[in-house]
Parts: structure tokens; C-alpha cells; sequence
């Protein structure tokens, strides 16, 4: 929600920008409409504003709506993975695997299943090619308590090794991944269940609201 609001403070100056210099300065209407429609998926749209396909891929007219934001979105995601020293990839077990958003070259080869959990970015295409399910959750955010009682018995019915990622492998592979090793009954509670994560990974960190959906989908259980 506070993501949203800052969103939303960003389209609100780039429009201030606009009207009070006017001429070329009204080309920043588009990233501003860009920001506000992204603002209004953290705040009542959710998911469908970036409108990512189950096939792993944005929908065309979001991607050109979205452009400013999904390029501002892009070349901070190349910063931050320069910067980070962490593997792209880490394993927990002989089946499982989380990580970062991968490029192709970076896939694992031993990789059956792979689930992303973006709703921001497409899959490129070698990762599509494997046996793929997009479980979209915004960034920062968490799913409804339905959507992750839906999800986890997919995945955890999947046989062979499996793949799980966000954009970072941190905030929703972190709950995604806890909650798959609770269903499992492979942790018996959400601490246990990311001590082990962390053990592996050790920047993945759940905010406020993904640790209370963790708690209330292994209270559900």
C-alpha cells in the first residue's frame, strides 16, 4: 500500500512537471500516466494492471501503457543485480531451487519446473520452454490467502525439480517457497521455515504483510 502511494506521488509530480512548463515537458504526461496506472494495481487493481499472460508474457497495450514505468523498473533491476553479490541460483534440496530473475544462460539445466512469481517483467523464452506456471504477485506485495491455498498443492503435486523466483528471489520467494516447505511438512512453523531459506539464501526478507499471509496460510492448514 505505501509502495502505491509513492507510485502514485511520482505520476502526480511528473504531472505537476508537465503543466507548469508545458511544451515539451508534456511528453512526461506519458510516464506519468505510466506510474498512476502502476499505482493503481498497488491500490485496487492489483495484478491485471501489468495484464502478464499465463504464457509468461506482458499483454502488448499494457507493455506500451507501462513502457516508462517498465523501463524505469528494468534498468534498476540491471543496478541492483550488478551490485548484489548473491548467486543468481541457490538450492535447498535435491528438488528445489529458488533464485533472482535469470536470463536464459542461467537456467540450471537439471531444471524440470519453473515457477515465476513476477507480474512485472516476461519470462524469457528458454525458461517458458520448461514446464512453466506464472503465480502473479506484485512486487513488495502478497497474494489474496485464496490464491496461495490454490497455488502451494500445484506445486507441491509437481514431480521432478522445480524452480521458484521473483525479481530478486527475496520478498515473494521467500513467503512462496516457506509456504511450500509448511504444506510439505518440511517446516513446522513460518520461523523454522525461513531460517532454512536464510541458511541458503541469506537476503531473502519478508516485509509485514507477507509474514502475517505466511502465518494465516499455515494457521489454514
Amino acid at each position: 500500500m505505501n509502495f502505491g502511494y509513492l507510485i502514485l506521488a511520482i505520476a502526480f509530480l511528473l504531472t505537476a512537471a508537465a503543466v507548469i512548463h508545458q511544451g515539451w515537458w508534456w511528453l512526461l504526461l506519458w510516464p506519468a500516466f505510466s506510474f498512476a496506472l502502476v499505482a493503481a494495481g498497488y491500490l485496487v487493481l492489483g495484478t491485471r494492471v501489468f495484464g502478464k499472460t499465463g504464457q509468461g508474457t506482458i499483454a502488448p497495450l499494457n507493455r506500451v501503457l507501462l513502457f516508462p514505468y517498465l523501463f524505469y523498473l528494468n534498468g534498476v533491476w540491471h543496478v541492483l543485480r550488478r551490485l548484489r553479490s548473491e548467486p543468481a541460483v541457490n538450492q535447498l534440496s535435491e528438488t528445489l531451487f529458488i533464485s533472482r530473475r535469470l536470463f536464459s544462460d542461467e537456467l540450471p539445466e537439471q531444471i524440470e519446473h519453473v515457477i515465476d512469481l513476477t507480474c512485472e517483467f516476461n519470462e524469457p523464452a528458454k525458461l517458458r520452454k520448461r514446464n512453466y506456471l506464472s503465480c502473479p504477485i506484485l512486487d513488495r506485495g502478497v497474494p489474496a490467502l485464496h490464491e496461495l491455498q490454490s497455488w502451494i498443492p500445484q506445486i507441491a503435486a509437481l514431480k521432478g525439480t522445480i524452480l521458484i523466483h521473483c525479481a530478486e528471489g527475496h520478498g515473494r520467494t521467500g513467503l512462496f517457497t516457506a509456504a511450500l516447505l509448511i504444506y510439505q511438512g518440511h517446516a513446522e512453523s513460518p520461523d523454522a521455515a525461513l531460517d532454512y531459506i536464510q541458511s541458503r539464501r541469506p537476503e531473502v526478507r519478508l516485509s509485514g504483510a507477507q509474514k502475517r499471509l505466511l502465518r494465516e496460510f499455515c494457521d489454514s492448514g
